[in-house]
């Protein structure tokens, strides 16, 4: 099948590579020239520019003579005008380009207006009050005359793309009240993967008329924004009335998707809590953003983490400090060895090591939460960027450094150091690999300790007299 997909942004081009990879032959469409030469540098599939609001340009790609054509460009948070010339005008161009196509849109639940708190399905009353809803809705109507296929999409989340989280961490989340919800209006979401899953799935079977596109949870914003509190240490948003000034309108419903699912589709996330746990780059993408602000304070949960080469005495150290601050001690490796049942080096041999550090990815996103922790890191979890703005979050930073030479005598005999095997001598690797990641420690860190000529107990002392000074002065 020869898809065209006008509009190759957060969701588009999630449907493009899907496609690609089912064997359909893509051809992605940017409004920007720019864009559509970045994806042909990146991408596997065909991409071009088209202002797909004028009929030249849309009328300039007839020849490619598609089978199935899907609309889900994006405004440009542009107002009424915008929707009118792309969503309106957009779907009128492609509609007249390619009679012989099959035709898919991508619209919104905000045209649900329900404000009353009840469930929503395909037959239930889309009236939005707002002129930017009505013009989805004529969007729809000339995309199912043409016997085509709608997504009304709910919120949609990410990498790199999370208000809940990112409003709540940046200090601007409110609980909106009103008398019909009490504790705050319905948060309908999906994440974008299953955004593009449910319409790959509309466009190879080839469905026509409306759906709904929102994963399994249907939460209040106090039960998604207490959870949110607990999980990243921060107090709950307080409560505020309603913006009246919101785009697309304030609603309160929960939107049903049990028609989407009887094609057979299921969400990979199904509710926003699963995302954060299993998504490998949600949680780290969003507080990055955050640590990029430089208005904002990231929230620091009251842990100490020990970063630094193996050998370093991560482990022992570890223990001491936990015994004198009468903190629990968590070793991420034995948490991955736990989880796995078995030991690290098997892991290696059956995963690699881009297995282990998916692994010690999510081991790291598990103790989101935790507090009063000693936690030892394995040492080459700083080299992977998604886990950097995870620590940070975590607790206080203690770099713990050796001599490379020290460190090769150290492990020496151990033979649980994949990293140490191969052809490569024991030193010059922890050489390398110091000077590889030294610049990586050194910037993480809140305290770096070189332990050459002090016991376990000195450094252990100064670790969490260090992180005690720290957190009172947060508390302060």
């Amino acid at each position: 099948m020869r898809v065209l997909i006008i509009g190759c942004g957060f969701v588009g081009e999630r449907v493009a590579d899907q496609l690609h990879a089912a064997g359909h032959e893509v051809i992605g469409a940017s409004h920007s020239l720019a864009s559509a030469q970045r994806l042909s540098a990146e991408k596997p599939w065909q991409s071009l520019a088209c202002d797909v609001s004028d009929l030249a340009s849309v009328t300039a790609l007839s020849a490619l003579a598609p089978d199935a054509v899907l609309h889900c460009a994006s405004s440009s948070k542009g107002g009424a005008e915008m929707y009118q010339a792309v969503y309106v005008q957009g779907m009128t161009n492609l509609i007249a380009t390619f009679p012989q196509a099959r035709f898919f849109y991508t619209s919104s639940t905000s045209v649900y207006p329900q404000v009353d708190g009840s469930e929503v399905d395909e037959t239930s009353p889309a009236d939005p009050g707002k002129d930017t809803g009505r013009l989805l809705i004529e969007a729809e109507q000339i995309t199912l005359r043409a016997g085509g296929a709608v997504l009304r999409l709910a919120g949609i989340y990410g990498a790199g793309r999370s208000f809940v989280l990112k409003n709540l961490l940046e200090g601007k989340s409110g609980i909106e009240v009103t008398d019909s919800a009490p504790e705050g209006r319905y948060l309908n979401q999906i994440h974008a993967h299953d955004a593009a899953t449910a319409l790959v799935q509309l466009i190879t079977q080839g469905q026509s008329g409306l759906f709904n596109g929102v994963d399994d949870a249907q939460m209040t914003q106090s039960v998604c924004l207490e959870k949110l509190a607990t999980l990243f240490h921060l107090p709950v948003p307080p409560i505020k009335p309603p913006d009246p000034g919101r785009k697309r309108g304030w609603t309160h419903k929960r939107v049903s998707n049990a028609k989407l699912r009887a094609t057979g589709w299921t969400p990979t996330f199904p509710s926003y809590f699963d995302a954060l746990q299993n998504d490998p780059e949600l949680v780290s993408s969003i507080l990055q953003l955050v640590l990029d602000n430089p208005e904002v304070e990231l929230p620091r949960a009251e842990n100490i983490l020990l970063i630094g080469l193996m050998g370093t005495g991560k482990t022992t150290v570890g223990r001491r400090v936990a015994d004198m601050l009468g903190f629990q001690f968590i070793d991420t490796d034995h948490l991955i060895m736990d989880q796995a049942q078995c030991s690290i080096p098997e892991i290696f041999a059956r995963e690699g090591e881009s297995g282990f550090r998916l692994r010690e990815s999510a081991v790291l996103r598990s103790l989101l939460g935790h507090r009063h922790c000693i936690i030892a890191t394995g040492g080459g979890i700083i080299t992977q960027a998604r886990n950097r703005p995870l620590l940070c979050h975590l607790g206080f930073i203690t770099w713990l450094e050796a001599s490379p030479e020290l460190l090769a005598r150290r492990t020496a005999n151990n033979n649980d150091r994949p990293l140490l095997r191969g052809e490569e001598p024991p030193l010059a690797k922890l050489q390398r690999l110091h000077a590889e990641r030294k610049p990586i420690y050194k910037d993480l860190a809140d305290l770096r300790i070189q332990t050459d000529e002090l016991s376990q107990e000195e450094s252990a002392y100064g670790i969490a007299e260090s992180a005690r000074i720290f957190f009172a002065r947060r508390r302060g």
